[in-house]
């Protein structure tokens, strides 16, 4: 029979690779909370019956509606974490680990940092102690561009200049897959000498580094900063929630990053046996599988913005001239490319062969030109509405054109 692991948050963004490679090993995951029928919670009992049996019990859940003024019994992260542990303890559960993080302090800047401190000490002082397993976690990259992850590679690719708060802090990545791998570790592994560990590169690199490698690996350029007080970037993450194209930033992140700082790693990661990749390397592979697939959706797009019905000649043709302008991709959003009509409110106001989405939609004209057919010339009416449309569009142009700059 195959042993049994229980995870909770595994509908999260470590979460859900966490049960994929448990269940590539030949494990019967158990996704606490997610079980047909089950309604725990975070803060809930656990039933004693969905914990008996299991080797270990990885706990990534986490829930962000308790306010930050709440007093410590009303805390479900921690009432939460300590039921769930000692439940596992008695029980039989022989390992039991929290994921926690390296934000993790008495005095961080954020929440987060402050109640995943809280979290730990407790589990020392509880019942649970001799079964329990702390992971704390580095800055996360690679798989899907979402949560923390996802909010970095696009903003590092937004623009070549980027406000940013704490440049100069160091960061240390890990990826999403050695993560898993480490937690799955201390989950199922025997007699580990420590009670915490910490997943992350043991060379700390600047945050500033770190935003360069996710926009190198995008194949964008250079990229400069203008270093933001942290006062200034709080208010800009209310900013963000107002304006729209832009993504919404969690002022929990920009403290938890204002009050980062390196731990160390290397025993860690010998004990566990996880020999970390160079994270500009692994970017650069993942970035690069999904550019060719990104690079055809956009030149169908620009072509079906031109009014064409896209050939795959003309695919070939337009990919192969934006590759070689340097052009590929461009970053369009989803929505663009569902709906290529938007990408006039993005052209820039006049002709400028600088501008990167102009001179895609140039080589665009150019790559449907051979098989176009003639068509009939716009009459005095026609000429009139697309004057009109130029105007109306204007304002928008003027605004907006930078988008793709």
């Amino acid at each position: 029979m195959a042993p049994r692991l229980i995870i909770t948050g595994s509908t999260g963004y470590i979460g859900a690779r966490l049960v994929a490679m448990a269940r590539e090993r030949g494990f019967d995951v158990v996704e606490l909370g997610r079980r047909p029928g089950g309604k725990w919670r975070i803060g809930d009992e656990p039933a004693a019956s969905d914990l008996e049996g299991a080797i270990g019990l990885v706990h990534l859940a986490h829930s962000w509606a308790t306010p930050s003024e709440a007093a410590e019994e009303e805390n479900v992260n921690i009432s939460g974490t300590l039921k769930l542990a000692e439940t596992a303890k008695a029980v039989g559960v022989p390992r039991f680990v929290f994921a926690s993080s390296t934000s993790s302090r008495r005095e961080a800047l954020n929440v987060y940092g402050r109640t995943k401190f809280r979290i730990e000490e407790h589990l020392a002082a509880s019942k649970a102690a001799s079964i329990v397993r702390i992971a704390r976690i580095g800055l996360v990259y690679g798989g899907p561009r979402t949560a923390m992850y996802g909010l970095m590679a696009k903003l590092a690719a937004l623009s070549p200049i980027l406000p940013m708060i704490g440049l100069s802090r160091k960061v240390q990545p890990i990826h999403l897959d050695e993560v898993a791998a480490g937690l799955l570790a201390l989950a199922t592994g025997e007699n580990q000498p420590l009670q915490t560990f910490v997943l992350a590169q043991e060379r700390p690199i600047s945050f500033a580094a770190w935003l360069r490698i996710l926009r190198r690996a995008q194949g964008k350029g250079n990229l400069h900063f203008i270093p933001v007080p942290l006062t200034a970037a709080l208010l800009a993450c209310r900013m963000t929630k107002l304006l729209p194209l832009i993504p919404t930033v969690d002022p929990e992140r920009v403290l938890g990053l204002a009050g980062a700082a390196p731990m160390e790693s290397s025993e860690s990661l010998r004990l566990l046996k996880l020999n970390l990749s160079d994270p500009a390397m692994v970017l650069v592979g993942e970035f690069g599988q999904t550019h060719e697939e990104q690079s055809r959706r956009e030149a169908q797009a620009l072509l079906r913005y031109l009014g064409n019905a896209p050939t795959e000649i003309q695919l070939q043709r337009l990919c192969e001239g934006l590759r070689r302008e340097g052009l590929s991709p461009l970053g369009l959003s989803p929505t663009m490319i569902r709906h290529p009509g938007l990408l006039a409110l993005f052209e820039p106001p006049a002709n400028r062969t600088p501008h990167r989405l102009a001179q895609a939609l140039y080589l665009a004209d150019l790559a449907s030109e051979p098989e176009r057919h003639p068509g009939k010339k716009a009459g005095f009416f026609g000429a009139i509405l697309a004057i009109s449309s130029d105007v109306l569009l204007f304002p928008f142009r003027a605004l907006l054109a930078g988008r793709y700059r």
